[in-house]
This record gives structure tokens, sequence and C-alpha cells, in this order.
């Protein structure tokens, strides 16, 4: 399940203007915005030259749970509250069990921010540890419990804009598209790029020859090379772009299978008579006339089935993304063909 900007907007509202809690647990797989909301939940309490006082940031792997507590439940310096934020509670060591009875009875005067990150890097979903759902159900009795679900593709697109207008600059529908293709869905690195273009863009506006010149027209350039190709039904060049993609270290195999199904699902709302505007609906529309409804439909279920593999085998993620792209430009559905051993 994924969010929209809109929820994460009115959640944010909430916080700034509700009432304290004394533990917050921000659990889910969007990370970035879950730093975001400790930080503006920490700001509320702790202004910027107390925080070498009342401001603590421990991790998981490194909690001593009998001192993390201790101070929890000690006075801030001369303020109401202290704030302890708690990043990678997934990874942490111990067991969970203290903590949950600390926030069955939290102290008042420390707002407790815990992290918990329910899925990896890879996108594979983290095994909650023991007492994890005691500990969820104490800090519903006691505090609050935030889901932080991925964005979805218009969410992204929308969390773009906001986030260039907060650098002062704008972009416009065809920068945007550039950015996601070049740096991916992950929003820590479209950050990292917006932040290069507020650079040199400060209170202008940015096109997708602009988003090329400063972040570099290689990845992207690549990107397009590859989806290009494989409207043109050649095999041997798509996956010569996307060894070039992926041994240059500019995407991970599961981002590539990500974009890819964002394009092929974005021509077969196309093919179904939803129709839209601008630069991307444009060059999708051309896209879309190059195939037949059935077509795209396999390279959905084939890059879905791809997607599922990478997380729950260990065969390598190049080899399985060849073996769908193959495939699906042939007309066949992986599971009617024979997969390598130890990806099925």
């Amino acid at each position: 399940m994924k969010a929209g900007l809109d929820y994460y907007r009115k959640t944010f509202a909430e916080i700034d203007s509700g009432e304290t809690a004394p533990v917050y647990l921000l659990k889910g797989e969007e990370h970035f915005v879950m730093e975001e909301m400790a930080s503006r939940i920490a700001g509320r309490f702790v202004s910027e030259d107390m925080k070498s006082f009342n401001l603590s940031i421990d991790y998981g792997p490194e909690i001593d749970m009998r001192t993390l507590l201790s101070t929890a439940r000690s006075f801030p310096f001369l303020a109401d509250r202290r704030v302890m934020i708690v990043r990678e509670l997934e990874r942490l060591k111990g067991k969970l069990a203290p903590l949950v009875q600390y926030c069955g009875d939290p102290v008042d005067s420390t707002v407790l921010i815990l992290l918990f990150a329910t899925h990896d890097e890879k996108g594979r979903r983290i095994k909650p540890p023991k007492d994890f759902a005691s500990l969820e159900k104490s800090v519903k009795r006691n505090g609050r419990v935030i889901q932080f679900d991925r964005l979805n593709d218009s969410g992204i697109r929308k969390w773009v804009s906001s986030h260039a207008r907060r650098l002062d600059f704008d972009m416009d529908d065809g920068a945007i598209e550039s950015l996601i293709s070049s740096a991916g869905t992950d929003l820590y690195d479209i950050s990292n790029e917006l932040e290069k273009l507020g650079v040199v863009f400060e209170g202008g506006n940015v096109t997708s020859r602009d988003v090329a010149r400063v972040i570099g027209s290689y990845r992207m350039r690549n990107v397009f090379d590859m989806i290009d190709s494989i409207g043109k039904g050649d095999p041997a060049s798509t996956l010569l772009i996307l060894s070039g993609i992926i041994n240059s270290g500019a995407e991970r195999p599961s981002v590539v299978v990500y974009q890819l199904i964002r394009h092929f699902l974005a021509l077969l709302m196309i093919k179904s008579g939803q129709g839209g505007g601008g630069f991307r609906y444009e060059k999708l529309k051309v896209d879309a006339g190059r195939m037949m409804t059935r077509e795209i439909i396999i390279w959905l279920e084939n890059l879905r089935t791809t997607e599922i593999l990478m997380k729950s085998t260990t065969f390598p993620e190049k080899l399985l993304l060849d073996c769908a792209i193959l495939h699906s430009m042939k007309g066949r559905m992986i599971e009617q063909a024979r997969m390598p051993a130890g990806a099925a």
C-alpha cells in the first residue's frame, strides 16, 4: 500500500497543532519522511541552543537499554522536556520488554521518538522482533503510532515540486520526470539532487535540460535509451544498455524494475482510454501506440514476478532482470518458461 502526499501533509499538521505525546512510534518504509517527522517533533520541544543538553540520538545496535531508560526517566536540563530519538529500532540487539514496560508508563518530561523500519533497502519486509506488537499497543495507549508507507507516483512528483519551491526554484513537468528517471524514487537520493539544483538555479526555473546538465545526463540518457530500445523490439541493444546502467553503478536492478513497471502501467492506462496531458503524456502516447495491450500486460506480469524473485531469492538480480526482458520482448510469460535453478 502506498500513501499520497496529502496523507503526510495532514499528519504533519496534526503533529504541529496537536497535544504533546510522551512517546511516538514512527514505523514504515518511507525513511526520509520518518526522519523529517522525528526532526519536526524534536524541534517543538528543544530549542537550538539547548540541543546539546536535552536532545539525544541513539541507534538500535548500540543501545544499552538500562542506560537509555535511565536517561528517559531523568529530568531535563533547565527545560520542561528532553527529546530522545531512537533510530534503527529494528536492529536492536537486546529485548524489547523493558521498553514496552516504559511505554506503558512513560515520563511526561521526556519525549521518546522510536523509528522502526519495516523494510530493508531492497524492499524486503523486516520481521518484527518479539514483543513488537506489545510495544505498539503500549505506544498507542499512551502516545502515538504513525505509519509511513511509500509515497505513490503522484505523491513523489508533488513532493519534488514542493521541495524545490522550499529551495527557492521551480521545476516544470519535464524536469520533474527527468529527475525521477535519473535519481530513482528514493527520497534521500532525490533530495540530494534537488540540493545541487538549488545551488545553481536558486530563484529560477528548471527544465529537463537543466537537470541533465547539473546531475549528469549519462544515467538519464541510458534509461530513456533502454525504454526506446524496448519499444523498437531490439533485445540485444536493450540488454547492452542495461548492462551499462548496472555495471556503472548508476542504478540497481531493483530500481530499474520499478522504473519499467511505472512505464508500462502508464502505457496500460493510456491504452484503457485514461487521458492526460503535458510533456510526459505525449511521449507515452507514442510509446503506447507501438504496442498491443496484451504485450504490455505480459511486461507487467513478468516485471512483477521478477520483483518478487528479487525479494525472495538470492539469485543475481541482474540475471533475473535479463530473463524478464528477454521473455517479455518475445511475448512469453516467465511462469511458462523454465527459470534457472534457485530462481523459482
